[in-house]
């Protein structure tokens, strides 16, 4: 209780000093449940003396509160906007008792039973948020990772793209087939640049296992419920020499899945880079034909 509280506490200096959440490992975000309540009460524009409330695990239910929790979901990723719960990502917010047992099966029969598909998607998010903390454990403040959307990912490739000075057409092609991201350097580059940018991987430790898990879900059990697995065949790949695009590119390959993970995800994002990128050509074929016509 001690710990949750200085938690609570470090939480309020800092969104009243550096910012309101943190990152690290590149793109990675950081963010705490204290700290989403703190921003969803100022985008729902709800009164100061709610936030205080709320700090306290006071949710009246209300309508005001309701659109407060399905919100934070959002922002913390354990709730999609189509209103479907990543049980992976609130479930590390929750503490459950050590001599406790059922707690599992007790919150997925809560919501079953009080929050059924077809209901509104805030009352929905307002009582899968109760089940949890009636059902599954104590209520965590500390922050943590949160999944990273597709618009983030969109960004981090865009970013690897624009680094590495690739066009949005070889990442296509790319996309197009799960071997072609291991078949040259530029392939395994941009992959190595995208999972760094990501914050799912460092050369130093190679691919974070429990990122992976909280990231894409618990595919696979040899990989995700066992990270000693993932690891001694990052290892293995080491001992082998291979050059850092190399080894990231082939570690993602023989040890986290690719084609069950990231590949999915590439072909998710790929609308999305199509419609940023090519605007941002628009806008400078634009620039580009004002200045030549002002030359003339």
């Amino acid at each position: 209780m001690v710990s949750a509280r200085l938690c609570v506490a470090a939480l309020v200096s800092l969104w009243f000093g550096s910012g309101t959440f943190a990152f690290s490992e590149h793109g990675t975000i950081e963010k705490g449940l204290a700290q989403a309540q703190h921003e969803c009460v100022t985008y729902l524009n709800l009164p100061k003396h709610r936030l205080y409330q709320y700090l306290v695990h006071n949710y009246s239910n209300d309508g005001k509160t309701k659109l407060m929790i399905r919100c934070v979901g959002l922002l913390l990723n354990w709730w999609n906007s189509d209103g479907v719960l990543n049980t992976h990502v609130i479930e590390q917010f929750f503490l459950p008792d050590a001599g406790d047992s059922t707690y599992s099966e007790r919150t997925a029969r809560c919501i079953e039973n009080k929050a059924p598909e077809g209901d509104a998607l805030c009352s929905r998010a307002y009582e899968t948020f109760q089940c949890y903390l009636q059902q599954y454990g104590e209520l965590l403040n500390c922050p943590k990772v949160v999944p990273l959307s597709d618009e983030r990912l969109a960004e981090s490739m865009h970013f690897c793209l624009d680094v590495l000075s690739m066009p949005l057409s070889y990442f296509e092609n790319c996309t197009s087939s799960s071997e072609l991201f291991l078949s040259t350097d530029q392939s395994r580059c941009l992959l190595r640049c995208f999972v760094i940018r990501a914050g799912l991987y460092s050369d130093k430790h190679g691919p974070f296992a429990d990122r992976f898990k909280l990231q894409f879900g618990p595919l696979k059990s040899d990989v995700f419920d066992n990270d000693l697995e993932g690891d001694f065949c990052v290892i293995r790949l080491r001992r082998e020499g291979y050059d850092e695009c190399s080894l990231a590119a082939r570690s993602l390959y023989a040890c986290y899945y690719f084609a069950d993970t990231l590949l999915p995800t590439f072909e998710r994002i790929l609308p999305l880079l199509k419609l940023v990128m090519s605007s941002t050509y628009e806008e400078q074929e634009t620039e580009s034909s004002k200045l030549r016509f002002g030359m003339k």
